[in-house]
């Protein structure tokens, strides 16, 4: 909800209330893939445990049987 005040002639003065400004709808454009793990490529739907863990720079998926022990 707004208000806008908008001055008239002379002394007259009007109070606009409930204006929506329209927007334009952007597109969004994007690259989705499924998080499934890196080695035996198990994902979510299959009800297994997906984790993300970055390694240097990447960002790799383990499932809940071939996530690395040190972590």
């Amino acid at each position: 909800m707004s208000q806008m005040l908008a001055h008239g002639i002379g002394h007259d003065n009007f109070l606009f209330q409930d204006l929506y400004f329209s927007k334009k709808k952007q597109q969004v454009k994007s690259t989705v893939k499924e998080a499934a793990c890196i080695i035996c490529d198990k994902s979510l739907d299959e009800g297994v445990s997906v984790t993300a863990k970055k390694m240097g720079q990447k960002l790799r998926f383990f499932c809940q049987y071939h996530f690395p022990k040190e972590y």
